[in-house]
C-alpha cells in the first residue's frame, strides 16, 4: 500500500513539474509591444518554478501572405506534433485568427487564453470565445480620453493629426478613428492618416500649422503592405515640430509625450494570471472578458522639448526620464570632492583623536588598575598568584593578613617559605597538582581553589584563592538540623499512622489467641484449626513487618541523589497514611495519568517527606474546617501525577480551608505557621528539598474550595547506576 501511495505522489509531482505554457506572439521580438507583453507574462510566472514558458513569434508585421500562413501551419503542425502545451496564450489578432482556424489540428488538447484585442473592435466574436471557455483579455485604447486631454492641456489647439496604418489590428480600429472625428468639437480640425504612407505622413507633418498636435496609433505596415522598420518610425516622431501623443506605449521613451496608454505589459500580466488559473484548476469567470486598464504615462524630456513640463498631469501618472536632483546629477563629482578634499583633514583629526584616546586609555587603565586592586583588597578571600617556580608574583591585602606579612616580605619569595606554618596543608606541589582542596587550621575550615594560566612565554602560572568556609559549613549543618527537625515532626505523624495500621492486625491476633485458647480448653483444637490459625497469624505478622519496613525506609536519610520511580514513592506514602486518613473520614484519591513509569533524579526519602508533609497539612486543614463548620462531611485529598514534555507535575488538592489573607506567598518562609502548635519549618524544608536539592519548583495556590500545591520536577534517567529498586 505504501509503495502505491509513493508512486502516486511521484506521478503527481512529475505532472506538476511538466506543465508547459506556449506564448504565441503575432509580431516579432524587438517590437516593444511584444517585448512588454512577454515581460508581463514572465513576471507573473517567475514564482512558478514548475511551469515552463516557450515563446513563438509569427512575425506578422513583416510577413502576412496566404502562402506564409500556409507555411506556418505546416511548420507548427510538425513542430507541435509531439509537443503538447497545457495552456497557449495567444497575443493579438493575427495569432488569434490563426489559432481559431487551426486550433483543433494544432492545439487540440490545450487550454487557450486570448489577449491584445481592442475592447470596442476586437475582430472576433468574444461571446463565442467565452462560451467555448476561452478567456479573453481586451485592451482599452483611450482615443476619446486622449483627445480630450490633449485639448485640455493645449487650449489653443486648432488641428489634431491622427496616424494609424493598415495592419490587421490597425484596420479593426480605424473605424473608431473615423467615428471619433464626428463626435469631437467642430472647433478642432481632425485629419486622419490611416494608410501607412510614410512619405505622405512626413510631408503632412511639415505642413501642419501652429497650434497642432499629433495622436499616434500604430505605424508598422506601409500602403504596399511592407514592414516599416522601428527606427524609421522613431525618426519620424522625433522630427516632428509639434507635440506627439500616443495610444500605446510602443514608442514611449522614443519621442512621444505619452498619454493614457494601452500597454503590452498589462496584457501579458492578465493573460498569465488566467493561464495559472487553468493550470491550478481555479475558478474563471467566462461571463465577460477581462479588460486591462490603460495607464497614464509621460516622458519628461519630451514634455520639456515642447515646453509642456509645467502642465498639470493626472494624479496617478507615471513619469519617465524625470529630471535628476542636483546630488543625483553631480553625484560622481561630489563623491570625489568628499573623498579627496577632507582626506588630509581626516588624517589630522584621526591623529589628534588617537593621541587623545591613547591618553584617556592610559588614564583609564591606571584607574582600572587601582579599582581592580581596591576590589581585590576588599575581598575577604586570600588571593595570590605564583609562577611555575613557585615564586609569588602578587597578592591582595587579605593574604597579607592571613600570613601576617606585608607585600615587600612576600613578592618574589618562594611560596613554601611563606607557608612554613601551613606547609603540610598547602604547598607549591599541591597547588599545581590539585585544582581544589580543603584543610582545617586553628579550628577553621578553608577551601583552596587554583586556576592555571600561561604567561607570555607559555609558562604555567597559578592563581590561588583561599576562602574561609567555616560559617558556610556551619550553615549547612544548621540546614541539615532543620531537615532532621522537620523529619522528626513527620516521623511523629508517621508513627501515628503506623499505630492506626497496627490496630487492625493486633485486634486480629488477639482474637486468634482467644479462639485458640477456647478451642484447646474444649479439646476441639485439631490440625486444620492449627493450620488456619497459623496462616492468619503469619498474614498479620507479614503485614506488620512490611509496614515497619516502609516506616524504616522513610526515616532513613538519602545520602546521595539517585533515580527513583516517582509513582512508587507517592504510593508508599499513601500506604503509610491510608488508615490514618480513613480513621479521620478523609478519602485520598491517587490519579496517575502517566503512560509508563517515570523516574526522577533526587533524594527519594526526602521527596517522600515532602509528600507526607503536604498530605498531613491537607488533612489538618480539612479537620480544622470541620471544627469551624461543626460538621463531619467526608474530606477529600487528590494526588494527580502528570507529565508535561520533559517534566513531571504532582498536584495535591484538598477541600479544606485554603489560604486566607493572601498568605500563599508567605507559607514557604522559615518559621511561618498558621497552626497553634506548628513550628513553621515543614513547608520551608519542602521548598529547600524540591528547589535546592532536586532542581524543581513548588507553588501554592488557593483553589475554588481548599488549597492546591503543584510540584514540578525534571525527568531523570531510568538506567541510572543507582536506580532505586
Amino acid at each position: 500500500m505504501k509503495k502505491i501511495v509513493l508512486i502516486l505522489l511521484l506521478l503527481i509531482n512529475l505532472e506538476a513539474a511538466n506543465k508547459q505554457i506556449l506564448l504565441l506572439q503575432s509580431y516579432n521580438k524587438g517590437l516593444k509591444w511584444s517585448d512588454d507583453l512577454s515581460k508581463g507574462v514572465e513576471e507573473v510566472l517567475i514564482n512558478y518554478k514548475r511551469y515552463e514558458l516557450t515563446t513563438q513569434y509569427m512575425d506578422s508585421k513583416k510577413y502576412h501572405s496566404k502562402d506564409y500562413i500556409s507555411a506556418l501551419y505546416n511548420l507548427f503542425l510538425q513542430k507541435y506534433k509531439y509537443q503538447q502545451y497545457d495552456v497557449v496564450i495567444v497575443a493579438d489578432n493575427y495569432a488569434i485568427d490563426f489559432v481559431l482556424k487551426y486550433k483543433n489540428k494544432i492545439f487540440k488538447n490545450s487550454k487557450l487564453v486570448f489577449c491584445g484585442l481592442d475592447k470596442d473592435l476586437p475582430g472576433i466574436n468574444v461571446k463565442k470565445a467565452l462560451k467555448e471557455h476561452i478567456p479573453v483579455v481586451l485592451e482599452n485604447k483611450q482615443l476619446n480620453t486622449n483627445i480630450e486631454y490633449i485639448s485640455k492641456i493645449l487650449p489653443n489647439l486648432k488641428e489634431l493629426y491622427l496616424i494609424n496604418d493598415l495592419s490587421l489590428s490597425s484596420r479593426l480600429i480605424n473605424k473608431k478613428f473615423e467615428e471619433s472625428t464626428n463626435k469631437i468639437n467642430k472647433k478642432l480640425n481632425i485629419s486622419l492618416s490611416l494608410h501607412g504612407n510614410l512619405k505622405k505622413i512626413e510631408n503632412d507633418l511639415l505642413k501642419l500649422p501652429e497650434n497642432s498636435a499629433i495622436l499616434f496609433g500604430s505605424l508598422f505596415i506601409d500602403e504596399k503592405g511592407k514592414y516599416i522598420p522601428y527606427y524609421q518610425v522613431n525618426d519620424l516622431i522625433n522630427k516632428s515640430t509639434v507635440p506627439v501623443f500616443s495610444l500605446t506605449d510602443s514608442h514611449l521613451g522614443k519621442g512621444v509625450i505619452g498619454g493614457k496608454l494601452s500597454t503590452g505589459y498589462e496584457q501579458g500580466k492578465e493573460a498569465a494570471k488566467l493561464a495559472i488559473k487553468f493550470l491550478e484548476k481555479k475558478y474563471i469567470d467566462f461571463s465577460k472578458p477581462v479588460t486591462a486598464d490603460a495607464l497614464w504615462y509621460f516622458d519628461y524630456k519630451v514634455l520639456k522639448k515642447y515646453n509642456l513640463e509645467n502642465i498639470k498631469l493626472p494624479d496617478n501618472a507615471t513619469i519617465i526620464n524625470s529630471p535628476k536632483s542636483f546630488f543625483e546629477k553631480y553625484n560622481r563629482i561630489i563623491n570625489i570632492i568628499f573623498i579627496i578634499f577632507p582626506f588630509i583633514l581626516i588624517t589630522l583629526i584621526i591623529a589628534i583623536i588617537s593621541i587623545i584616546l591613547k591618553t584617556k586609555a592610559q588614564k583609564k587603565l591606571e584607574a582600572q588598575k587601582k579599582l581592580s586592586e581596591a576590589q581585590l583588597n576588599n575581598l575577604e578571600s586570600s588571593i595570590f598568584w605564583i609562577d611555575t617556580n613557585g615564586k609569588i608574583k602578587g597578592c591582595n591585602s587579605s593574604f597579607n593578613k592571613f600570613v601576617k606579612r606585608d607585600s615587600s616580605q612576600i613578592i618574589s619569595k618562594d611560596i613554601d617559605n611563606i607557608f612554613l606554618f601551613l606547609k603540610k596543608y598547602i604547598s607549591k606541589e599541591k597547588i599545581f597538582n590539585y585544582e581544589q582542596f580543603e584543610f582545617n587550621y586553628l579550628k577553621k575550615d578553608y577551601l583552596v581553589k587554583n586556576k592555571y594560566v600561561e604567561d607570555e612565554n607559555r609558562n604555567l602560572e597559578a592563581v590561588t584563592i583561599i576562602t574561609n568556609i567555616t560559617e558556610k559549613k556551619q550553615a549547612e549543618i544548621n540546614k541539615q538540623f532543620l531537615i532532621q527537625q522537620s523529619k522528626l515532626t513527620e516521623i511523629g505523624e508517621t508513627l501515628s499512622a503506623l499505630i492506626h495500621q497496627w490496630k487492625t492486625p493486633l485486634v486480629e491476633l488477639s482474637a486468634v489467641a482467644h479462639k485458640m485458647h477456647y478451642y484447646n480448653k474444649k479439646k476441639r483444637l485439631n490440625d486444620k484449626d492449627i493450620d488456619d490459625f497459623y496462616n492468619i497469624i503469619m498474614k498479620q505478622t507479614v503485614f506488620m513487618s512490611e509496614t515497619m519496613d516502609s516506616f524504616r525506609g522513610f526515616i532513613k536519610a538519602s545520602n546521595k541523589a539517585i533515580s527513583f520511580d516517582i509513582s512508587l514513592g507517592i504510593s508508599e506514602i499513601l500506604d503509610i497514611l491510608k488508615d490514618s486518613l480513613k480513621y479521620n473520614n478523609i478519602q485520598a484519591e491517587y490519579i496517575n495519568v502517566l503512560e509508563k513509569n517515570i523516574f526522577i533524579h533526587g533524594y527519594p526519602n526526602e521527596f517522600k517527606q515532602v509528600i507526607l508533609n503536604l498530605i498531613n497539612n491537607a488533612k489538618d486543614s480539612i479537620l480544622e474546617k470541620r471544627k469551624k463548620e461543626k460538621s463531619n462531611i467526608q474530606g477529600e485529598i487528590k494526588i494527580i501525577l502528570t507529565q508535561i514534555e520533559e517534566s513531571v507535575k504532582i498536584k495535591i488538592v484538598d477541600d479544606g480551608l485554603g489560604f486566607t489573607n493572601n498568605i500563599e506567598n508567605k507559607i514557604f518562609n522559615p518559621y511561618f505557621t498558621t497552626k497553634n502548635d506548628g513550628i513553621g519549618i515543614g513547608l520551608y524544608m519542602a521548598k529547600l528539598i524540591i528547589e535546592n536539592k532536586m532542581n524543581g519548583i513548588i507553588k501554592a495556590y488557593n483553589n475554588i474550595v481548599g488549597a492546591k500545591f503543584i510540584i514540578t520536577l525534571p525527568k531523570g534517567k531510568e538506567n541510572d547506576e543507582n536506580l532505586n529498586s
